[in-house]
């Protein structure tokens, strides 16, 4: 069977491991724009240009968006998928999914499928020529995997048959991503926020809290691994560390944290789809403390601390059950690890998936 991966720009190891498990049996290709967000994945790469490629100049996809529908779209991607028995792409407005769609009424290729994260009906629609592209897709991808039952209520509400979705949550390796068997104990009681640092993920709430809790404790510190433009408002307090790492280090961070805090906000517009971040200090057996942003609630379950989006005030007060409650953050962490077990093991995402391959490829 063949499969090919598609996802421009948007290729990252965080999702594609999901897929690697599968690699020694199908002729798998994973397809991707000149610049990605990580091409750090472990199956065959081929990279494409792509109007994202550009470098950046003011309001970049705005204006790209404008003139191509969707600026994720792949030079040659019809040679390259060419013969495929399934083309598995992303969402239902991007611009290669539309080509795939095409490339799959002209007979190039068998099937299409297509990962949906979205979590708001009808989003992504002002531009001209969207709702075309989301159109052709519910009429033609041939089996829609929600991330989500969150994004599976918005496929229906936008008139795709249920009939054709599978709820497939995404999964990370479970032998990557473990608690510290040897953690030493100590006075100090180490937060992490894994996130790009931007206002939508909540990055300046996590930092005035920080400075109140820290004004009672000295011995609390702050990691945030990312990069974004709020990045330069966060240099300069002491006990606040910023840093980069490529997704091959990130697990150590994970494992030298004692709690993973993840404020998320929402607007008309974006919501959480996922947070993968969320997975990893699950399966890190961190406590977590998070918001009720998007599909958040629906990933951790019950083995988080949840508050209200954009509340100063509950976050402060999660972060501070378990900041003095050693018997709370350690229940937590067990079951916080136990989740990540039972719904977000690689191994048996992988085998989801390969069965929705199978069934379309029969």
């Amino acid at each position: 069977m063949k499969i090919s991966i598609v996802r421009g720009a948007f290729l990252n190891p965080f999702e594609l491991q999901n897929y690697s498990p599968l690699k020694d049996k199908y002729d798998i290709t994973a397809i991707s724009s000149k610049h990605p967000i990580s091409s750090a994945i472990d199956l065959p790469l081929v990279k494409l240009w792509s109007p994202t490629d550009l470098p950046n100049f003011p309001f970049k996809y705005p204006i790209l968006n404008r003139i191509f529908v969707d600026a994720q779209k792949l030079g040659n991607l019809e040679k390259i998928i060419k013969g495929s028995d399934i083309v598995h792409v992303a969402e239902t407005y991007f611009g290669y999914t539309y080509q795939a769609i095409m490339a799959k009424r002209r007979g190039l290729v068998r099937r299409v499928i297509s990962t949906v994260w979205e979590i708001i009906p009808f989003n992504n629609e002002g531009i001209k020529g969207r709702k075309k592209y989301k159109k052709l897709a519910y009429e033609n991808v041939d089996r829609f995997i929600a991330v989500t039952e969150k994004a599976k209520e918005v496929l229906i509400k936008e008139g795709v048959k249920p009939e054709k979705i599978s709820v497939v949550n995404m999964g990370i390796d479970l032998k990557k991503f473990h608690p510290h068997p040897f953690k030493k104990q100590t006075k100090d009681i180490n937060i992490l926020c894994v996130a790009r640092l931007v206002p939508e993920k909540g990055i300046t709430d996590l930092l005035e809290v920080f400075l109140l809790l820290k004004e009672k404790n000295p011995n609390i510190k702050l990691t945030f691994i990312g990069s974004g433009p709020l990045k330069k408002e966060l240099i300069g307090y002491k006990n606040i560390f910023v840093k980069s790492l490529p997704y091959q280090k990130i697990n150590k961070e994970y494992q030298r944290a004692d709690i993973f805090c993840l404020p998320s906000r929402e607007t008309k517009t974006w919501g959480e789809q996922y947070g993968m971040c969320l997975l990893e200090a699950m399966a890190c057996g961190l406590p977590i403390v998070t918001t009720n942003s998007g599909a958040i609630p629906e990933v951790v379950g019950d083995v988080a601390l949840i508050s209200p989006h954009s509340n100063i005030k509950e976050l402060r007060t999660n972060l501070e059950k378990l900041i003095y409650n050693e018997d709370l953050r350690h229940s937590l962490s067990i079951a916080a690890r136990q989740r990540a077990e039972e719904k977000y093991d690689r191994q048996k995402i992988a085998e989801q998936i390969e069965e929705i391959y199978k069934s379309l490829a029969r």
